[in-house]
């Protein structure tokens, strides 16, 4: 039976977090409303977990889902040769709703690992998500539909959908004109778009020119 909770998601109930941060440490997976839109949501260091969410997404394993992170720490067990390009773009423009294709690593489940060699993570804005992940780790955050169907906006629209698959939906309102994040590909000698979303992606590209400019 999926369990309901309203949620502030900017300012999170502290009974609310450790809820849902129990069941995710437990291997359940989750709903909640990340800064973009609704999320299906898994622990990330949690094979079986991951496993769970993308047999309820219906999603092929081979396409890695986005990981939230609460700290930049937190990257050391994902993400491995990140370039000064790329720390550059978090300097700049996380906490956000930018979402970064990092090189993996070596030790990364291939469920998280797209092809076995990138992985990719973002820092949300959102004190939910960001106080979730800190004090319970890295998460997968995949948008809470079917596969190829459009997001759902609602919390009851997704317990209509998913109810009994998920442990835990935190409901915080419905989400208006929602945005996906915006991806982009930072593993090479310029950032790459691979997909438009809440950050614009001249800031990305400026961003990543200054990590080049000499220092005074």
């Amino acid at each position: 039976m999926t369990r309901i909770l309203p949620v502030n998601p900017g300012s999170p109930q502290e009974e609310v977090i450790r809820q849902a941060g129990e069941e995710l440490i437990s291997g359940n997976v989750i709903a909640l409303p990340t800064d973009t839109i609704y999320g299906l949501c898994a622990h990330a260091l949690d094979q079986k977990a991951i496993e769970k969410l993308y047999e309820i997404k219906g999603r092929k394993d081979e396409k890695g889902a986005p990981v939230l992170i609460g700290c930049r720490t937190q990257l050391k067990r994902l993400a491995d040769d990140i370039s000064p390009r790329a720390v550059s773009l978090m300097d700049s423009l996380w906490p956000s709703g930018l979402t970064l294709v990092l090189p993996a690593s070596p030790n990364l489940s291939t469920l998280l690992a797209e092809g076995g060699s990138s992985v990719a993570v973002r820092m949300p804005a959102q004190a939910l998500c960001r106080i979730l992940a800190v004090r319970f780790g890295p998460f997968v955050a995949t948008s809470a539909n079917p596969s190829g169907e459009l997001p759902l906006q609602s919390a009851q629209a997704i317990f209509s959908r998913f109810q009994k698959k998920v442990a835990l939906l935190l409901d915080g309102g419905k989400i208006e004109n929602t945005r996906p994040s915006t991806v982009v590909d930072a593993r090479g000698e310029k950032p790459k778009l691979l997909r438009e979303g809440m950050v614009d992606f001249d800031s990305v590209v400026r961003a990543w020119g200054k990590a080049g400019e000499p220092t005074p």
